[in-house]
């Protein structure tokens, strides 16, 4: 039996199968759940009565192609053919794979309260059945073998060479009905076949658009994904993973922030506090590897950098020590001049002088500052040291809404395009960042 969980004054609509809040008489599944043909829903106490909102494997194209995101975080095609009107006590059969989600009521209409969303399991049971493909989810597609042994033959010559790998993704946006098992189940092979010295993910972890819970469960699935490779793993925070987007009312604290996203990272990394900024210090790479928190939502200009990050990046840097050198990492870009959204970035400029003033003092010392947000490939020169955007692991294929200059390769579900993911490659006695692309895009290399 799978476990539900279910929100007391929520109902899913007739016509969207989207969740509806101001309902005192109704609860609902906010999850969506996978039905397998010849599965089962089980009315288990007769004081209630439940109505089925089923969603095709079909994904909804437009947010793929076009600036969108889907207000419940699913790509699943609602079926209009759905009884989500009808309310019954028999028991559902599912006849085809798909997903669901159901609404819940006392049979003589009185109001529910939240200890009956707790005994949801008491009241209604899901059994998957036995039609479950036989297919492991941790099985890579024929499609992606082929660039899962490139990949793999690019890690091993630039390890031979003295190199680390580091595995770095960005803006992966989970969604149901998404691609992330496919992406998932490439890195599983990819990391098997190699060494790699870390894990990294500058954040985006999911949409930011659906309840508190709901976004704790995705976010944990991403990360016990990522850190089932027992790697170092590193994770920056980005916008979305505030849990604010579209003025989504159920927003996680900074210090929310900390716990579900950073407290279970890698160990030996430098913060103050709880701070979502920190640095790590890799001795066998000479460098210090510095993770910024580049939003806060509360502020009036939400892009960019506090003062109390500033002075900490300012004394990060002063306290580097000899022969080391500096990479950065952050979700959004330092400058508005690579930024789409917002032309203010709160001291992005600061920052980066700061960083150009270190490197006039200790001259080869700063390797770059590596960003998403942009959901596009660029390498900018136009400071004293290379600012690089990567795209997006999340399948998304629009030209518009990005910064000049910036490159975003065409993607296609099904296809290798589907993918886009890095391997930044590493190395002690060279200042060149090397990023071996997997899927959609070009290896980058730079070095200034």
């Amino acid at each position: 039996m799978e476990q539900l969980e279910a929100k007391v004054g929520a109902r899913l609509s007739i016509y969207t199968g989207m969740l509806e809040y101001g309902h005192k008489d109704r609860m609902s599944t906010c999850h969506f759940y996978h039905a397998y043909p010849n599965g089962r829903l089980k009315l288990l106490d007769w004081e209630y009565e439940y109505a089925v909102a089923l969603y095709s494997m079909e994904r909804e194209e437009q947010y793929l192609y076009t600036y969108a995101y889907q207000e419940n975080e699913c790509w699943a095609l609602f079926r209009k053919d759905s009884e989500v009107s009808r309310y019954q006590q028999e028991e559902f059969l599912f006849e085809e794979e798909g997903y669901f989600r159901v609404n819940v009521r006392r049979k003589d209409g009185k109001e529910l309260d939240q200890s009956e969303a707790g005994h949801i399991n008491q009241i209604l049971s899901y059994c998957p059945g036995d039609q479950i493909p036989e297919e492991s989810p941790k099985e890579v597609k024929e499609w992606l073998k082929e660039e899962i042994q490139d990949t793999v033959e690019k890690i091993r010559k630039g390890t031979e060479e003295g190199a680390e790998a580091f595995l770095l993704l960005t803006d992966s946006h989970y969604t149901v009905n998404g691609t992330w098992e496919d992406t998932i189940s490439a890195i599983r092979k990819v990391i098997g076949q190699s060494n790699f010295s870390g894990i990294i993910h500058l954040g985006d972890l999911t949409d930011g658009m659906v309840s508190r819970q709901v976004t704790q469960d995705y976010v944990c699935k991403v990360k016990q994904d990522l850190m089932s490779f027992q790697l170092p793993f590193y994770l920056v925070m980005g916008n979305h993973d505030t849990n604010y987007f579209a003025n989504n009312p159920d927003r996680f604290s900074k210090e929310e922030q900390y716990w579900l996203y950073q407290s279970d990272c890698c160990e030996g990394v430098i913060r103050e506090g709880h701070a979502l900024y920190y640095y790590k210090d890799m001795p066998s790479l000479a460098t210090r590897v510095i993770f910024l928190h580049s939003f806060d939502e509360v502020q009036e200009m939400r892009y960019g950098f506090s003062e109390e990050e500033v002075l900490w990046f300012k004394k990060v840097l002063e306290e580097l020590p000899s022969g080391y050198r500096v990479l950065v990492f952050s979700h959004v870009p330092p400058l508005p001049e690579i930024h789409f959204w917002n032309k203010n970035i709160r001291n992005g400029l600061c920052m980066v002088e700061i960083l150009e003033g270190f490197l006039e003092k200790r001259e080869g010392s700063v390797l770059g500052w590596v960003h998403g947000h942009n959901h596009a490939d660029q390498v900018y020169l136009g400071r004293k040291f290379p600012i690089i955007s990567l795209g997006c692991t999340k399948l998304e294929d629009f030209k518009d809404k990005k910064p000049e200059g910036a490159i975003t390769p065409d993607r296609r579900p099904g296809t290798i395009s589907q993918e886009l993911w890095n391997v930044l490659l590493l190395q002690k006695d060279s200042n060149c960042l090397r990023f071996i692309r997997f899927g959609a895009g070009e290896d980058i290399k730079v070095e200034k």
